[in-house]
């Protein structure tokens, strides 16, 4: 069953650290392009979420928030950096001889500035909890996989219906394409005779000829190949794996083919439904792009 690019999913559930709350997005990318935002004390897991993310995903632009309702993010620390404040005295005690300043320097001078006060914050071990992470990271993918899913069968509805629409035409230009062939003989017989008044025509020259256009404009090899292609995107459509690409390559090896048939035929009628042939390809390109 196919599978769109686009989803939504949420997740949550309680840990040793808080509530976590997971919300996972995904549009249609050429690749899988996976971007994560973490609160600052689960960074370390942002590797495993991208690793995990992979195994239910295969394309897309996936953005994954992970939010944790936590107070208590490490304790903070105070620290004085000793060596710099050492230099901000130094530099007072300078400017205070150089310019024959008077007063002294005291406690109050120096702690205005605020560099030399350090903050650091004691991050508590976030190892422990990634286990009950990992289920709840799981929810918010599955209920995300689902919605592609449903947009999957949706898709999968449309392009059935416009692949009808291109096989009902490639149909008619089968059809037409011997047609073709005996007005051109007809047309041509009847210049001859046109031309040469009472005087018959060269058989075997005419035979030639008509040969040469049969020749020159069969579209036989076209038509089975596209026939053939159309037969591939309708297994497709039943495939569990991911197909996009290999759908957006069918369109394009159609669209080749149907280009060939209008310049060979030089029909009105082929060249007709090959305009309308091209007109469904781009909706179809339209929609194989949002396909995993």
């Amino acid at each position: 069953m196919l599978k769109s690019m686009t989803g939504f999913g949420r997740g949550e559930g309680e840990t040793g650290l808080g509530k976590v709350y997971v919300e996972s997005r995904s549009v249609n990318h050429r690749y899988c392009d996976i971007s994560v935002k973490l609160p600052r004390l689960l960074v370390p897991f942002e590797g495993r979420v991208k690793e995990m993310a992979r195994m239910f995903f295969s394309r897309g632009k996936i953005d994954i928030s992970l939010k944790l309702d936590h107070t208590g993010e490490g304790r903070v620390q105070l620290a004085a950096d000793l060596y710099l404040a050492q230099q901000y005295l130094e530099a007072l005690r300078t400017l205070k001889e150089r310019l024959q300043l008077q007063g002294e320097i005291t406690l109050e001078i120096i702690a205005g500035a605020k560099e030399l006060i350090v903050a650091k914050e004691e991050l508590e071990d976030v190892e422990p909890y990634w286990e009950r992470i990992v289920p709840i990271l799981k929810e918010s993918f599955s209920d995300m996989d689902h919605m592609k899913r449903v947009e999957g069968e949706s898709l999968a509805r449309d392009l059935q219906q416009r692949w009808g629409r291109i096989a009902e035409q490639l149909g008619a230009i089968k059809q037409r394409f011997p047609l073709c062939l005996e007005a051109y003989r007809e047309k041509l017989l009847e210049r001859l005779r046109a031309l040469l008044g009472e005087v018959d025509p060269d058989t075997s020259r005419f035979q030639q000829e008509v040969a040469f256009l049969a020749e020159r404009t069969d579209i036989t090899e076209e038509i089975v190949r596209a026939d053939s292609h159309l037969a591939q995107f309708r297994a497709f459509l039943n495939e569990t794996d991911p197909v996009g690409r290999k759908m957006d390559f069918l369109v394009q090896e159609i669209h080749r083919e149907v280009n060939t048939i209008s310049a060979k035929a030089n029909d009105a009628e082929i060249s007709q439904r090959v305009v309308e042939i091209k007109s469904e390809l781009e909706k179809v390109r339209e929609q194989v792009q949002n396909i995993e």
